[in-house]
This record gives structure tokens, C-alpha cells and sequence, in this order.
């Protein structure tokens, strides 16, 4: 549907008090054009790039960077090639960035398990997480039928990646119905059945390696102070999440109880205090 800084309505301006806020759309999301070739629509590494330019555009930097899901690859990659660019990182509940679905090489033995909203759920090599047969064709990451279309369908879909049922409002649903009417050809058709006819769900994935590895393996090259946030009830899984945090030198982790993978809507005011307290660490040393 490409989602765009509507996602934050609960944040951007509370934290505008405090702040100086860019909410950025990125390429082929809300008002920002799609990129020039639209085989790139999907690649987190095109988007990355994107926001870099920006930063560079704008002059900046050094900034704070805050990013949820592929936000949070595209954050975390610009922290690793840029470093310069980047004052402190906050990332959040990324499956992107921890490969939640991907067999981790260094584990031994054939089982892998993660904890996914209280549950185990063995990693069986397909790159399939639990919630993508709710809205999911099988084996794929292409909506099913009416799902991002209809204004049931969007409220369905959405609700799959949050707790709170009531952060869901009417308003925003509005505004994804119109985002929808806007994206949801263009992503359908250069990402549709034809094209999961030829790639399964960990070719995907390799859309987030960075220099041939997986990114999760380059997140100890992370060189500013990081606040890793997780919700308990993410559709991710809570273990990636747990493992990627241990990975980064300088990091604090808090997971978020009765959260999902839109924590941030789920506990809006609890993410604003500790993002504004993170971001405020040290400033007066």
C-alpha cells in the first residue's frame, strides 16, 4: 500500500517538541515518486540510498536515525556505510534486520526454534513466519486477494501487525484506502504472482545481504550508541531481536509487552518517553 508518515501520527509531533523531526516517505511510498526503475520498487538497498541524499541534501548531519521493520534495515545499513552521517540509531522490531525466518549458520544441529508471541515456532529453511499464512499466498510476500485493496481488507491486514486493536482508526484508514488506490497496482503488478513464480521467500530475503552477507551479520560494525526496542507479541519474533541486540557493541534493548510489530502505535506514549530519554542521553555530559 505504500505506508507513509501517516504510521506515526502518534509520534512525530509529540516528538517534534523536543526535536527537529524528518518523517520520511521513501521511494514508492506515500507523496515520494517511485524509484526510476520500478524493478528497484522493493530494494531496501535503493531506499537506503535514498535517504542518504537526503541527509545530504538537507545538511544535517550528524543525525538521529529511527526505524521500524525495513526502516530499520535501511537505518541500520546507513549507520555501517556511513557512519558519519549518523549521531545515535534506534531501531525496532525488524525482521529485516535480524533474519527472524532465516537459519542462523553458526547454531548446530537441524531444529532452530524462535519464540513468536509466546509460541515456538521452528525455523524450517522456507523463510516462513506464523502470521504470513493470515495474509500471505503461500510461500510468497504477495497479499492475498482484496487484502490491500478493500477498506475490510487494509483494516484486516494492518491489525495483523498490531496489538492494540483501537490504534486501527477510522482516520487512518482513510488515508491507507487512498494510499492503496494510489500504490497497490503498481506494487502488484511488479510484484505479483509472476514474479513469485520464479523467487521463494529466501531469495527475498537476500535482498537485505550487505557485501554477500546477510546485514544481521554486519551489525557489529555498528559504531553509535543504538536503542534496540522489540515487542513481546511480534510477528517476528522476539529471539532475533534479543540476538541482534547482542550483537551490537554500544546498545541498550526494551521490549514492549502487549506489542507487536507496530509497537510503537501500540504503547505510543511509552515509545515517546524512552525514544526522547535515549536521544536525550548524555547530551548535557
Amino acid at each position: 500500500m505504500g505506508m507513509d508518515a501517516t504510521r506515526w501520527y502518534p509520534n512525530v509531533i509529540p516528538l517534534g517538541k523536543f526535536f527537529h523531526v524528518h518523517a520520511v516517505d521513501e521511494l514508492g511510498h506515500g507523496e515520494t515518486d517511485s524509484p526510476r526503475d520500478l524493478n528497484d520498487l522493493w530494494k531496501p538497498t535503493t531506499r537506503a540510498e535514498h535517504v542518504i541524499s537526503l541527509i545530504e541534501t538537507l545538511g544535517i548531519a550528524p543525525v538521529s536515525l529511527v526505524g521500524q521493520s525495513t526502516g530499520a534495515w535501511i537505518v541500520s545499513y546507513i549507520t555501517i556505510k556511513r557512519p558519519e552521517l549518523v549521531k545515535k540509531l534506534v531501531f525496532f522490531d525488524s525482521g529485516s534486520t535480524a533474519g527472524s525466518a532465516i537459519k542462523r549458520t553458526e547454531i548446530s544441529g537441524p531444529k532452530q526454534e524462535i519464540e513468536v508471541d509466546g509460541e515456538r515456532f521452528e525455523i524450517d529453511g522456507s523463510g516462513r513466519l506464523p502470521y504470513m499464512d493470515k495474509v500471505f499466498e503461500k510461500g510468497t510476500m504477495l497479499p492475498k486477494k482484496g487484502l490491500t485493496k478493500t477498506r475490510e481488507g487494509i483494516k484486516k491486514f494492518v491489525g495483523t501487525y498490531i496489538y492494540n486493536e483501537s490504534a486501527v482508526t477510522e482516520e487512518w484508514l482513510d488515508h491507507l484506502v487512498y494510499l492503496s488506490k494510489k500504490w497497490n497496482t503498481i506494487y502488484t503488478k511488479q510484484k505479483g504472482g509472476k514474479f513469485w513464480k520464479t523467487r521463494s521467500l529466501i531469495d527475498h530475503s537476500k535482498e537485505k545481504f550487505i557485501d554477500g552477507v546477510h546485514i544481521r551479520e554486519k551489525v557489529n560494525e555498528i559504531g553509535v550508541p543504538t536503542l534496540v526496542i522489540w515487542g513481546r507479541n511480534s510477528n517476528k519474533g522476539i529471539d532475533p531481536g534479543i540476538q541482534l541486540y547482542k550483537s551490537i557493541p554500544d546498545a541498550q534493548m526494551h521490549i514492549f509487552d502487549k506489542a507487536n510489530h507496530f509497537l510503537w502505535l501500540d504503547h505510543p506514549k511509552k515509545f515517546n518517553t524512552l525514544v526522547t530519554w535515549f536521544l536525550n542521553e548524555g547530551s548535557d555530559d
